[in-house]
C-alpha cells in the first residue's frame, strides 16, 4: 500500500521557492517518484552539498590553487531534467528551481577557449568534454533557453563535430582544437595522452546524438545517422551497451536505447534491446552489477525498458512489474532515502591500456534523481491510473 496523503514539498534558500501543492496521487510508481524527488528537492535546499564530487588534483602535479577539486555540473544537469519531467503535471511550480539551476549552468562554463563545460570546471588539466555539453544542452533547450544558449553551444559543436570525428562513426568525448591551439589546449592535450585517455566512448555518444536531435534534428541529420550506425556496431550482438565511465550495463543501455528510439532506429534492436533487459532482471525483480543488486542499476534498466517498450507500442505487464516496485520500496530507508551507488566510474591507466585504479563516484541524491525519473516514465506510459 502507498499513502495517499503525500507531504507538501518546499524549497527555500537559493530562491525562497514556496511551497509546492502536489496532485493527487493514484498509483503506488507515483507515490515513489514522488519520494524521489521530495529527496531532490530537500538536496536542492542543502545547496547539492551531496552531489558534489570531489576528488584529489595535488599542486605538486597539476595546475591548481588547491589539492581537491569539486565538480556537479553533470550531476545538476541530470537532476535538472528530472525536474523538467515532474514540471508539467505540477502546474510549473518547480520554475523557480528550473531557472535558478539554468543560470548555475549558464555560469559554469568554460570562459576561456572554445568555452564548453568541464566535469571539474577549475581544473585547467581537463578539457571541455561531449558528455557534459550534451547534458547541459538537453537540459537548457528542454527548459526554453535555446535563444540564449545556442551560442554557447557553437563554437564546441564545431571542433567536436570536425576535429574530433574518429573512423568508426564516433567522436572523441574531449573537446580539444587539433591546430592552433592555445597553451592550456595544449595543456590537456598532454593530460588527454598521459591521463584520460582517447577513442569513442558509446555512452557519450549516444548522449550527444540524443542532445542534437533535440537540438536541430533536421541540421545535425547526417550526424544522427552517423551516431546511430555506431551505436549499432557497438553492442556486439548483445543488445546492451557498456559504458566507459559508468558503472554496469544500464547506464550505456537506457541512453544508448533512448536515442536509437528518438532516431526511429530499427525495431529489432530495440525489441532485442527490451528482451536483454527483461531477462537480466533478477528474482527479486532487482538489476544487479556484477551480481550485487541496487536500486540505481534497477531505476536504468526499468527507465531503458519502460522508453523500449513505449517506442514499440508495448505495455509492461503490471503483475510482472509488482515484484520490481517492492524491491524499490524495500530499499527506502524510513527517511525516504535510497542507498548511494557507483555511479561514475575514472579508469586511471587508459592511455597505457593498463587501467591500474578505478576512481569512483556515487551519490544517494542520484540514487533517488533515477528512481524519481523511472516512476515517473512507468506511471505517464505504462502503469493504469484508475
Amino acid at each position: 500500500m502507498f499513502d495517499t496523503t503525500a507531504s507538501i514539498l518546499t524549497t527555500k534558500p537559493f530562491s525562497q521557492t514556496p511551497k509546492i501543492d502536489l496532485p493527487e496521487i493514484k498509483n503506488p510508481w507515483q507515490a515513489l517518484s514522488y519520494k524521489g524527488l521530495e529527496n531532490l528537492l530537500k538536496e536542492y535546499n542543502n545547496g547539492f552539498a551531496a552531489t558534489k564530487h570531489v576528488m584529489p588534483f595535488p599542486r605538486e602535479v597539476f595546475q591548481v590553487d588547491k589539492d581537491f577539486q569539486e565538480g556537479d555540473i553533470f550531476q545538476r544537469a541530470l537532476i535538472l531534467d528530472t525536474l523538467l519531467d515532474f514540471n508539467p503535471e505540477l502546474q510549473n511550480q518547480l520554475n523557480i528551481i528550473i531557472d535558478a539551476e539554468a543560470d548555475y549552468l549558464f555560469n559554469a562554463r568554460r570562459k576561456t577557449g572554445i568555452g564548453g563545460w568541464a566535469y571539474f570546471p577549475d581544473l585547467r588539466e581537463l578539457p571541455p568534454d561531449a558528455d557534459d555539453l550534451a547534458q547541459v544542452m538537453q537540459v537548457l533547450l528542454r527548459a526554453g533557453y535555446s535563444k540564449t544558449a545556442i551560442p554557447y553551444f557553437e563554437e564546441a559543436l564545431n571542433v567536436l563535430l570536425n576535429d574530433q570525428a574518429n573512423t568508426d562513426n564516433g567522436w572523441e568525448s574531449w573537446i580539444i582544437p587539433k591546430n592552433n591551439q592555445t597553451e592550456e589546449q595544449q595543456l590537456q592535450t598532454i593530460w588527454v595522452n598521459k591521463a584520460w585517455g582517447t577513442g569513442s566512448d558509446i555512452e557519450v555518444v549516444a548522449n550527444l546524438v540524443y542532445a542534437l536531435i533535440l537540438f536541430d534534428s533536421e541540421r545535425f541529420a547526417a550526424v544522427v545517422e552517423r551516431g546511430i550506425s555506431f551505436l549499432l556496431n557497438s553492442h556486439k550482438n548483445h543488445y546492451c551497451w557498456e559504458s566507459t565511465w559508468y558503472y554496469g550495463e544500464y547506464y550505456g543501455t537506457y541512453v544508448s536505447l533512448r536515442v536509437i528510439c528518438a532516431a526511429n532506429g530499427p525495431e529489432s534492436t530495440i525489441e532485442g534491446a527490451v528482451v536483454f533487459l527483461e531477462n537480466s532482471r533478477q528474482p527479486n525483480g532487482s538489476w544487479a552489477e556484477r551480481e550485487e543488486s541496487s536500486p540505481l542499476q534497477t531505476a536504468l534498466a526499468l527507465l531503458a525498458l519502460s522508453i523500449g517498450k513505449k517506442h514499440l507500442g508495448l505495455t509492461i505487464n503490471e503483475q510482472w512489474l509488482q515484484s520490481s516496485l517492492n524491491y524499490l520500496q524495500q530499499t527506502c530507508d524510513e527517511n525516504g532515502n535510497w542507498p548511494a551507488s557507483p555511479f561514475i566510474r575514472m579508469p586511471m591507466g587508459r592511455p597505457s591500456g593498463f587501467v591500474h585504479t578505478i576512481l569512483t563516484y556515487e551519490s544517494a541524491t542520484i540514487t533517488s534523481n533515477y528512481v524519481a525519473k523511472t516512476c515517473h516514465h512507468l506511471y505517464q506510459n505504462h502503469i493504469n491510473k484508475i
